[in-house]
């Protein structure tokens, strides 16, 4: 378990002076990566065998959003871990300790060289502790997509500075891309994303936005092949 604290700047707030969701993503990533990279057992492991986790899903849950200048605590840990996958809550909590955002992130050991998955070593997966999971709705990792095709498509910008040390786009910038092109991204009470194949700045993306009859909306952002890169869906 690993714990930072944070203070919410205005660079963190977008309309409205709410937290715009993609800072939300950086809250909890940032304290994940802490957490990986001080770890005593996953930390040696990674750094010697070129191995990262791969962020495969994500769901928040969205209890009320951080305010300016407000203090917060993000907690992470893992409660479920096997030689391919791992799981792990990531909560928010305000001053008095109780939880405002709560999450789930799932991700798969990749090796760094040969971009492939890989399995660790039953020995490495044993010596981890893992914890109870946080009470909360448990979804599916995998997004729907309507039948019928997609309300509206456009072509979707990927800038500079979307791109993380990894050479593709950040997992908190794809919010930015999809919010784009919501109405009202920030009013959003949960939002779910599904990544599939990361992104390049050379890349050419579409945005695909589709309109659920229960009000949810989803964005799928596809290559030029069509194939499915990642799809955020909100809640409001």
């Amino acid at each position: 378990m690993y714990e930072m604290k944070r203070t919410v700047y205005c660079s963190h707030l977008g309309e409205g002076s709410v937290v715009k969701n993609s800072l939300l993503v950086d809250y909890l990533q940032d304290t994940s990566q802490r957490h990986l990279l001080s770890h005593p057992v996953l930390s040696p492991f990674f750094e010697r065998e070129n191995c990262v986790m791969f962020l495969i899903s994500r769901q928040i849950d969205i209890i009320r959003r951080p305010v300016l200048g407000e203090e917060i605590a993000v907690r992470t840990w893992a409660y479920e871990l096997n030689r391919s996958y791992g799981f792990r809550n990531t909560v928010i909590y305000d001053g008095k300790g109780e939880p405002i955002v709560k999450s789930i992130a799932g991700g798969a050991f990749m090796n760094t060289e040969t971009g492939r998955l890989m399995r660790v070593p039953a020995e490495i997966i044993n010596k981890v502790k893992v914890y109870p999971k946080l009470d909360m709705e448990y979804l599916s990792r995998k997004i729907s997509l309507p039948e019928g095709g997609p309300d509206l498509t456009a072509p979707a910008a990927i800038r500079k500075s979307d791109i993380d040390m990894n050479l593709h786009v950040n997992n908190a910038r794809y919010f930015d891309i999809a919010d784009d092109f919501v109405s009202c991204p920030l009013k959003a009470r949960r939002i779910e994303a599904e990544y599939k194949i990361p992104v390049k700045q050379e890349d050419r993306i579409t945005a695909a936005v589709f309109n659920k009859k229960d009000g949810r909306t989803a964005v799928s952002l596809n290559d030029e092949n069509g194939r499915q890169c990642c799809v955020i869906e909100y809640t409001f």
